[in-house]
């Protein structure tokens, strides 16, 4: 009897101390959402690493659906950031609440690596392929990519990669328009004429400078030349303009290795 009136105490003594417990923990949060010292007095918009470029505060401000003088426990930080993140030029945000009184947004602009193509439209593009509108603060000039398709992210994001590794292979000062089709293939129009040269999936860098050093001769023994095609193993085949019987030839291959 006695350890049971001793158990019965023990489990009143945890149920008071919880009640009490609970109580506090309400008046705590209670004061926290309601004292007027929380009451956020700005709300402060930065750029990481640097200046904001393409984005303005007043764009991210408004986005953020947000009024001075709102409790800062009340604040939804994940939603701010959210709707800060749709903004065309906002790759990242990060939202914090600084007590007693301010809300800090930090961002991280997109920023172009190309240009594309669309339906006739020119765009450009962050690594992320996300499409963007012509930038005019950017002064950077990118060669031209046509693939990209407005509706199909996951496609584009193959493109990009592709469009970076013949940028790293060639570089961009030599080219002016850079195509990949579905399959991933590329094709690359220089700067300095208008031929077409189809360098494949693979080895860009080694049949691009197979094609420099046929060039000139291309030109010359060629002048209807539109098209090169570099994909096969010791052959470069030219496509003539021709619109009534287009035709094709190895001018380079095998054993003859001779135009």
């Amino acid at each position: 009897m006695k350890a049971k009136l001793i158990r019965a105490l023990q489990i009143t003594i945890l149920a008071a101390s919880l009640s009490g417990l609970g109580w506090g923990t309400y008046r705590i949060v209670h004061y926290l959402r309601t004292a007027p010292r929380f009451e956020v007095k700005s709300l402060a918009v930065s750029g990481v690493g640097g200046p904001l470029k393409r984005v303005t505060e007043d764009q991210i401000i408004g986005r953020t659906g947000f009024e001075v003088g709102t409790n800062a426990f009340r604040v939804d930080l994940d939603a701010i950031r959210e709707r800060v993140e749709r903004l065309q030029w906002v790759r990242h945000a990060v939202v914090q609440r600084v007590l007693p009184d301010q809300i800090i947004i930090r961002v991280v602009e997109r920023e172009p690596i190309g240009l594309g193509r669309i339906r006739g439209e020119v765009y450009q593009f962050d690594i992320d392929a996300m499409i963007l509108d012509v930038d005019p603060v950017s002064t950077v000039s990118f060669p031209v990519l046509d693939g990209l398709r407005q509706d199909d992210k996951a496609g584009n994001v193959r493109k990009v990669d592709v469009y970076r590794r013949v940028l790293e292979e060639l570089g961009s000062a030599e080219l002016s328009e850079i195509h990949i089709n579905d399959a991933e293939e590329v094709s690359v129009v220089s700067a300095s004429d208008p031929i077409i040269v189809n360098i494949g999936m693979t080895d860009f860098r080694n049949r691009w400078i197979k094609y420099l050093q046929l060039k000139t001769q291309i030109q010359q023994q060629y002048p209807q030349a539109v098209k090169v095609d570099l994909r096969f193993r010791n052959q470069v085949i030219v496509r003539m303009k021709d619109d009534e019987n287009p035709g094709e030839q190895v001018i380079w291959g095998g054993e003859k290795k001779t135009l």
